[in-house]
């Protein structure tokens, strides 16, 4: 097999009303396994800080004469990636164009409707574009065929049948198996001056993971990691944490879906963490699990030096918490706000408002909850039907599915669904005063600005959020 040259593409959306640029971890841990176990040569590009991306991206797959080109983005950020993918076919022809990512998992139909895409990876991509890129370079044009791609488990492709989907991968057992994210691929201080997933202030930090899959079953998840809870250990976990100082990051942001889901194994990060001296700033934008952490995990996130943690609270309405499958104890995500509060550790909530069947009664539920907790932050987010999601398959059940959805609809705040039982002006109004009843308060924000470790572009940071958050408009 012939040396492997692949070149890993992040899509962006520039226009994008969460407008984060955080470094491509996942396509990080690819390129990591790709230069271990084939010898590839590998490039990373990110179309964030490219001007004419679809440009950059062909002339990239042009000097580079790559063997395959990957592709990975949300739903919101996949019009880029089609116009990039379709650029590279047309400077490129003979490269293998693949997507992977949340949205190629959650509905790879829909991403193989383009010809410039050749086949989409399924949930984790280490070993499933690993297997595609050595078919790729081990059998000349010949990986093309159905029956090839077929043996590449966790794959979807074109065939005579329509889309293919070949047998599911099993999900990654051992996590510490797999090699650190390739930092040396990109100039990682470049994200240090654009907005992170924490509210903290810009800084010299980097991401990591310490678990994948979420065991609960919530309506709105895409489940790329599936629903299998598979954690590295907190001895590894502290070892890449020494690393990230070394590369000069003076925080750490955890991006997992439940870090705390084993909670003597979290219970053990962060003492190895709080061990090490308060040289790395913790945050988990994120969030943990808010009925898992008890006293004792809340002493120990401040010993480590925790600044943020974000809680998923949802809803307040016991109903809609079984509707979607959450089934949070409300009581103790109170407990555990106002735990962090004492402790003075910056603390974002977030809610999703316009559920299939709210009631304004139940919206109200939520919003008042929010309004009265200590919470120094919250987001009021409204649900995304994802393709093959359950929350897609109640909206349309609900006939709540709007005509005409663009993938550029699907951003986090200010989306244009709205499954409730209220009419959208009357939604809108709610969920408009549910961002100026919370952040016009004088006492939480005195709170906010002692606790949080803001710069001087904090305001207009906040002016730019609530902006995004209260226009249902595209930008």
């Amino acid at each position: 097999m012939k040396k492997p040259v692949v070149l890993l593409v992040k899509s962006r959306s520039r226009g994008s009303k969460v407008p984060n640029s955080v470094p491509p971890l996942g396509l990080l841990y690819l390129a990591a396994c790709l230069r271990q176990r084939l010898g590839a040569e590998v490039r990373l590009l990110d179309a964030y800080f490219e001007e004419d991306a679809p440009a950059a991206a062909a002339a990239a797959a042009r000097q580079l004469n790559a063997d395959v080109v990957g592709f990975t983005c949300l739903t919101v950020e996949s019009p880029l990636a089609h116009r990039m993918a379709a650029a590279v076919k047309a400077e490129h022809p003979g490269a293998a164009v693949v997507m992977g990512g949340p949205h190629a998992s959650c509905d790879p139909h829909t991403v193989l409707k383009d010809a410039n895409i050749d086949a989409a990876v399924i949930g984790e991509g280490e070993e499933t574009f690993t297997d595609l890129v050595r078919l790729v370079c081990g059998e000349g044009t010949a990986w093309r065929s159905p029956a090839s791609l077929r043996q590449v488990p966790g794959l979807a492709f074109r065939s005579g049948e329509g889309v293919e989907l070949s047998a599911p991968r099993e999900p990654i057992k051992d996590l510490d198996a797999l090699p650190l994210p390739a930092w040396d691929l990109i100039d990682y201080r470049r994200y240090w001056y654009k907005s992170s997933m924490s509210t903290i202030r810009y800084g010299a930090y980097l991401p990591m993971i310490t678990s994948r899959g979420c065991p609960y079953r919530c309506v709105f998840c895409h489940r790329i990691f599936g629903k299998t809870f598979r954690a590295r250990s907190p001895e590894s976990v502290a070892e890449e944490a020494a690393l990230a100082r070394r590369l000069g990051a003076g925080a750490v942001e955890f991006y997992d879906d439940i870090a705390n889901f084993d909670n003597a194994r979290f219970r053990r990060i962060l003492e190895l963490l709080a061990a090490r001296g308060p040289d790395l700033d913790l945050s988990f934008p994120n969030a943990l699990r808010a009925d898992l952490l008890d006293a004792g995990s809340l002493d120990l996130l401040k010993r480590a030096g925790t600044r943020e943690v974000s809680v998923a609270v949802e809803t307040a309405c016991p109903r809609l918490q079984k509707l979607i499958n959450k089934h949070l104890s409300l009581e103790k995500v109170t407990a555990a706000i106002n735990g962090l509060a004492d402790r003075r550790i910056f603390t974002r909530g977030f809610f999703m408002l316009g559920l299939p069947g709210e009631t304004q009664a139940e919206m109200l539920e939520t919003i008042r909850y929010a309004h009265s907790s200590r919470l120094h932050m919250a987001f009021f987010f409204t649900p995304n039907p994802y393709r093959n999601t359950e929350l897609y398959r109640m909206f349309a059940a609900a006939g709540k599915l709007p005509g005409e959805v663009s993938a550029s609809d699907f951003e986090y705040s200010a989306s244009p669904f709205n499954a409730s039982e209220m009419s959208d002006a009357r939604f809108r109004w709610l969920y408009r005063w549910a961002f100026f009843g919370f952040f016009l308060d004088p006492a939480r924000m005195f709170r906010a600005f002692r606790d949080g470790d803001f710069g001087l572009d904090m305001p207009s940071r906040g002016w730019q959020m609530l902006r995004n958050s209260l226009s249902f408009g595209r930008r």
